[in-house]
């Protein structure tokens, strides 16, 4: 914002503020602080037309905020110069004029630039008041004049990080709440209360989509992160903004818009993680967050991506068991019976085959002949009394192998 400056100096009317500087050893700098103080207003008109060639982005700056703020300035400045106690308003000056910037998102080094043009300002102005008899107690000060402009700096730019660390924290502490409210909500269940409900549910997901920065309709991507991982995916994700983190009951669920050619599933992540893509609208995003978290659990502790392609023969193992007992048990005690490395062999064709669905991939995998693979798939028959060639007995056999497999590789 560059403001336009007012037609004429005399324009800018200062404020009423008691000019009044002790006695002092300094006769002659104190008389040259007063006949400035007399024509404060010209400074002030000075620092505007240099301002104007100073730009602070898209930060919204009300004209009568810079004005009042170069009048308050430059008055803080001369109080300062020549001895005199600050009135109390002028006092907190650098820390208010600094928390309204930061506030209104102006770059702190445009702020900068704009504050350090009041050295330039002032000099001119004393240089002015001084003439030329006056020169030599100008170069005698002017370390005095800087000192008073760099302190000001300073007090601005500690007060500008103070307030700028608040506003993050505000801000994160404001995201959190409406991520919270998104988790603990039931905007995502069915409503059984009729059409009503449903347009208050998408008018409160409407709501906390503009308040993320997101379009309720855009498609996510959602991870599931356990207990042992939260920590090293909090620092990997910490200053992506695109990301948005939340945490719960000890698990950690990181979503985002999804981006074509660019997801999680192309570039995962450095720990293990639940991987839930093509998330279609805010509102599902809780649901697919438990899911996730259900295939983290299930991924155990590699580094990668747990999908449901990946993990679903576990999980379908994992759920038979509870439902229906000891499923797998003759499977299980089949494989106790064998070898180790009989043992080890059939897990292992299994596992390819059931896979690629091709014995001439199988071979080569193995690097084996195809009869080989051929006789090892009718050992495993043999051994579990299932046929991975016959599709309805290959699904039943690998979701069983897939729960046996899991034990083996804990032991």
């Amino acid at each position: 914002m560059v403001p336009h400056l007012p037609e004429s100096a005399g324009s800018l009317s200062a404020r009423s503020r008691v000019f009044n500087p002790p006695p002092s050893t300094e006769p002659e700098w104190t008389s040259l602080i007063e006949r400035l103080w007399t024509e404060r207003a010209l400074l002030v008109a000075d620092f505007l037309k240099r301002f104007a060639d100073i730009s602070y982005g898209q930060a919204l700056v009300p004209e009568e905020d810079v004005y009042r703020t170069a009048e308050d300035t430059m008055d803080l400045f001369l109080f300062q110069m020549a001895g005199m106690e600050l009135p109390l308003d002028l006092q907190t000056l650098p820390r208010d004029v600094a928390r309204r910037r930061a506030s209104q998102g102006v770059p702190l080094d445009a702020f900068l630039e704009a504050i350090r043009n009041d050295f330039r300002v002032l000099w001119k102005g004393l240089e002015r008041v001084a003439g030329e008899s006056g020169i030599a107690l100008l170069v005698a000060n002017m370390t005095r004049v800087l000192d008073t402009v760099e302190g000001y700096v300073s007090s601005i730019q500690q007060a500008y990080a103070e307030e700028e660390a608040r506003l993050t924290r505000n801000k994160q502490l404001y995201r959190q709440r409406i991520l919270s409210r998104l988790f603990n909500s039931n905007i995502s269940a069915t409503s059984d209360v009729g059409i009503h409900s449903d347009a208050a549910a998408a008018a409160e997901v409407n709501d906390m989509a503009a308040a993320l920065g997101v379009q309720a309709t855009d498609t996510f991507e959602v991870l599931g992160v356990a207990a042992g991982n939260i920590a090293q995916a909090q620092r990997q994700f910490e200053s992506d903004s695109r990301a948005f983190l939340y945490e719960n009951a000890g698990a950690l669920y990181i979503f985002r818009k999804q981006r074509k050619g660019r997801s999680w599933r192309e570039a995962g992540p450095d720990f293990p993680a639940g991987h839930v893509p093509d998330v279609r609208g805010l509102g599902g995003v809780p649901s697919a967050a438990s899911a996730a978290l259900v295939l983290a659990n299930q991924g155990g502790s590699g580094v990668g991506l747990a999908t449901v392609e990946n993990t679903w023969m576990a999980i379908a193992s994992a759920l038979l068991e509870q439902t229906l007992p000891g499923f797998s048990l003759h499977v299980t005690e089949a494989l106790n019976r064998c070898t180790p490395h009989e043992r080890q062999r059939l897990l292992q064709v299994a596992r390819i085959y059931g896979r690629t669905g091709s014995i001439k991939e199988t071979s080569e995998e193995l690097y084996c002949h195809r009869n080989t693979t051929v006789n090892r798939l009718h050992s495993l028959q043999q051994v579990i009394g299932l046929d991975l060639t016959i599709p309805e007995e290959a699904a039943l056999a690998l979701v069983a192998l897939s729960g046996y497999d899991e034990k083996t590789k804990a032991l």
